[in-house]
Formats: C-alpha cells, structure tokens, sequence
C-alpha cells in the first residue's frame, strides 16, 4: 500500500476543498498533490513507500522526516524551493518541472501573501554580490538561459533597492519580453517567473512597462498575450492604461480577451485608482451597450469582479436578454451546471488514471477531477491556465491529452467544450501525439483549429506537421491562419524564407514571415 506514515496505511490525497468562486484556491494543497502525484506515479514504484523516498531525497541532499513528506504532500504544510527542487532530483524529472512551477503559481494569483517562492539568499553576503554581478553580466551578453533569468529574477527579488544602470534594466526588460513570448513548457514558467520577479522591483516596472509598449507597437508583431499579460504584475498607472487601452483598441482578438484577464486581476488586487475603475465600468457599459450577447460572453471573469451594484444590473440584463447561461456563469463560476461538470471531469480523470505510469494504491484523489473541471468549465481564464500548467507539470500529462483528444472526436460535446478541451491539449500534449493533432489542423471549428496549430508549434520540428501546417495555411489573416504561422515560427519552418522572398505570398503572411525571422523560433532553455 501507498502511504509516508505507518507501514500498511493507505495515502490520502490532498485536495482544495475552497469554492470556484474563491478568489484564491489552496495553492499548498496543489502542490501538495503535485509532490505527492509525481512520486507515487513514478516509474520506479519502490518510491511509494514512504521509507525508500526519505532515502532518495537524502542522497538528493534533502534530510526529512517522512511525517514532513506527510505534510507537504497533504497540504498542510507550504513547501520549500529547496524541497521542490530535491524532488526533482530524486525523481529525475527535468530541472524546474516541479520548482519552477509553485513559484510561478504563488507570483500570479492576487493575494498569496508569500508571492516569491526561491532559494535562501543573503543580499547582504559577498557571494550574493558577484552571483548578481555574473547574472546580469550573462544576461546583458545575451548568453543566460531560462535558469539563469530565473535566478537572476531571485537575485534582484531579495534586493529590491538594488541599484542598476538605466541601460542595464532597459536591456534586461527588452530581452525579457521578447523571450517570454517564444518560451515553452519549463522554460516559459522560468522567464515569467523571472518577469514577475523583476516586477516586483520598483526601478524595474517603468522599463518593463515601456518594453511591453515598445514590443505592441510593431505592426508586424505575431505573438501579443504573454508580455500583454505581465501587465498583471506592473501595478503603474503605465501599465493601467496600457490595459484600458487594449480592451478599447485591442490591436488583435487574442489582446482583447488577455486585457479582460488582465483588468479582473488588477480589480481583485486593487491596483486601478478610482478614475480607472470608472473608465473600466464605462468601457464595459459601451461594450454590453454594442453588443450584449458578445459581452455576456467575452466579460463574464471581469463583471464577475465589478462592484456588486454593477455586477448584479449585468447579470439580471443577461438573463433577461436570454443569455441565462451567461448569468449562470457570472454567479456560479462555470460553465456547466456542476453536476454534469463533475461528471464530465470524473470519467475524464478516471481514464487518465488508467493511461497514468504505475498502479499505485491510495485514496480517492478528487484533486484530479478538480483540476480537470477548472480546465474545461471554470469562468476564468486565469484559472484555468494554472489548472492546466498543474497538469502539464504532473505525471498525467499525456493520459489527459490522450483523453482529451478522444474528446474532440465526441459529436455530442458542445462546441464551447470542445474549444476548452483543445487549448488544454496545448499545455499537455508532446510529439507522441503529433499524428493524432495533424488529425485536427483542418477542424471547421475555430476553437479547435487555432489552438491544435499552436500545439503544433511547442513540438520540436518535424517535415510531417510542417508539411501539414504549409499545406492547410490560407491566404486571409485570420485566428486560425495565424495559428499556423505561429507554428511556423516556432519551429524555424524553411517556410518562412520562402514566404518572405515570395512575389506573390499574401503581405500578411510575409509580414509575418518577416517578424519571425527577425525574432527566432522557440525557446526551450
């Protein structure tokens, strides 16, 4: 039997019991299941017994208790970086799989109060000096990679007073927001931590805040939502208005729906001033006023975080115009009446439970239906993205993108659903499923089409997606043809040479083919 306590007692799993309304879910019980999940799911099963771990993570350089395994894999207790890191190296998983992840998760949801999960620093010790010193040397070179920009973002987190050339934090910024959009898996949680880090640094945030502006202005510019999304970190007045501004004049549907995410952040963690909360209130009257259909639909996490007179006026007009499921939404926090959402969530964990490494016995894991009812059915953008990075980072990445995509072929799934099921497939899935996906790059659906591409590009190259991806690729600029430049990009396609040299290609695409080029493919360190 599975279990860190007494031999013969079966393991209980952690679970976040807060509601799907909480602005702030258990992070500790995550974790908790994360840890826990990635030991008992191990490959080795020796790693069950709760003995022959305390022994691995000792020869990792970690000495515990297994009653303190005990806490941290139950929740009850927050976890070190060092734990999270002896983890890794006891189970040799990647370096940051596990670290790099409750770092960032603790940065990004408002109100965690220990927001910078990193190893023990003295910013006061000589050693601390020269690190910083050779960091910023290796980033200013253009020679760090992301564990480098993570530690780096540690470094100038424990010094916020740190004092730097305007040069310096002007490079630092631009490279940092011109990484973050082409950085993948481990590597993409490493530079944003780094971003959020650096964020928190109060010299920092008007050079972050000019890149960010900097890097929007170009009119060939592919890939807009992750430096739009660091804004969420940049409590400026800057930052504000440059979040405003996107949901007003969203330069691409992809800027508008990331600056509704954006804006509920900063109204939960109270970073508009009063003006700018009425201009918000404004903004999202004209936008219900133009078309309330698209608005009960597209501003549901933001309403739900207006003030309770306004949030209750749009529900009620919600309803009243038909879009009941909107209101539902709004109020309930899903999209799905919660008994079929548990439902559906449950026969998906089921079956990835069975595609999951190992047999292991333990108690009734709800965390992992939880998780999977996020991903699909929970209101807010923000929170399924850290559902699903939690997934990503777990040993059922690939059963949930093998069940998933057994979801896509389901007629009966609403088409809503099968869009949630597809972007999460971008988190999870990896080359073994790159037939299944090709199966998808053509679906009429846009939803499923657009992120199936984007999938396409986090693979390493491969002549059959790139094959696919030219093929399939149209001539007018929409979501889905974007996609699939994207996936281009990302894999360094010769495609985009040809595109770019084409006397006939679309200016669009060699627009786009341009902006590529000039900026490289995807970063995987």
């Amino acid at each position: 039997m599975a279990g860190t306590g007494r031999p013969g007692r079966v393991q209980q799993i952690a679970y976040d019991a807060t509601p799907l309304t909480a602005v702030q879910p258990d992070v500790d019980a995550r974790i908790g299941w994360l840890l826990a999940m990635s030991r008992l799911h191990h490959e080795n099963t020796a790693f069950a017994d709760g003995r022959t771990f305390v022994t691995a993570l000792a020869d990792a350089g970690l000495n515990v208790s297994r009653s303190q395994i005990s806490r941290w894999e139950s929740g009850e207790a927050a976890v070190s970086y060092e734990a999270t890191a002896a983890y890794e190296r006891a189970l040799g998983l990647l370096p940051g799989r596990l670290s790099s992840l409750t770092g960032y998760i603790r940065a990004a949801i408002p109100g965690i109060k220990t927001r910078v999960l990193r190893p023990k620093l003295d910013p006061a010790s000589r050693e601390f000096s020269l690190r910083l010193d050779d960091l910023v040397d290796l980033a200013e070179d253009g020679r760090a990679k992301a564990a480098d920009w993570q530690e780096l973002g540690w470094h100038l987190s424990a010094a916020p007073l740190v004092h730097l050339r305007s040069s310096t934090w002007h490079n630092l910024a631009d490279q940092l927001i011109t990484i973050i959009p082409r950085s993948v898996n481990v590597a993409y949680r490493q530079y944003s931590t780094a971003a959020m880090n650096m964020a928190t640094v109060p010299r920092a945030q008007d050079f972050m805040v000019g890149a960010i502006a900097t890097y929007l202005s170009d009119p060939d510019v592919q890939v807009v939502t992750n430096p739009l999304g660091l804004l969420d970190q940049l409590p400026t007045r800057e930052a504000a208005d440059l979040v405003l501004t996107m949901i007003e004049n969203p330069p691409k549907p992809s800027a508008y729906y990331l600056a509704i995410w954006v804006a509920t952040s900063k109204v939960l963690r109270g970073d508009f001033t009063p003006d700018e909360r009425t201009r918000l209130g404004m903004i999202v009257l004209r936008i219900w006023r133009a078309n309330p259909t698209a608005a009960a639909r597209d501003l549901a996490e933001l309403i739900a975080a207006l003030p309770e007179g306004l949030r209750a006026s749009l529900t009620h007009a919600a309803s009243r115009a038909g879009q009941r499921r909107a209101g539902y939404v709004i109020e309930h926090g899903e999209g799905l009446v919660a008994s079929e959402a548990r439902t559906t969530a449950w026969k998906l964990a089921e079956g990835a439970r069975g595609r999951a490494p190992g047999d292991p016995e333990y108690g009734e894991d709800r965390m992992l239906v939880r998780l999977l009812r996020e991903v699909l059915f929970h209101r807010d953008s923000e929170r399924r993205h850290l559902a699903a990075l939690v997934l990503a980072s777990s040993p059922f990445r690939g059963p949930v993108a093998d069940e998933l995509l057994d979801l896509l072929a389901d007629s009966s799934a609403p088409e809503w659903v099968r869009g949630r099921a597809a972007t999460t497939i971008r988190y999870v899935a990896n080359d073994e499923h790159r037939l299944r996906l090709l199966h998808w790059v053509r679906d009429p659906d846009v939803d499923v089409a657009e992120p199936i591409a984007q999938t396409l590009g986090h693979l390493p190259w491969a002549p059959v997606s790139d094959q696919a991806l030219r093929s399939a690729l149209g001539p007018q600029p929409s979501g889905v043809e974007r996609a699939r430049m994207y996936a281009l990009g990302m894999t360094g396609s010769a495609g985009l040479r040809a595109l770019n040299r084409s006397s006939t290609a679309p200016s669009w695409q060699k627009a786009a083919a341009r902006w590529w080029l000039a900026i490289g493919p995807a970063v995987h360190e």
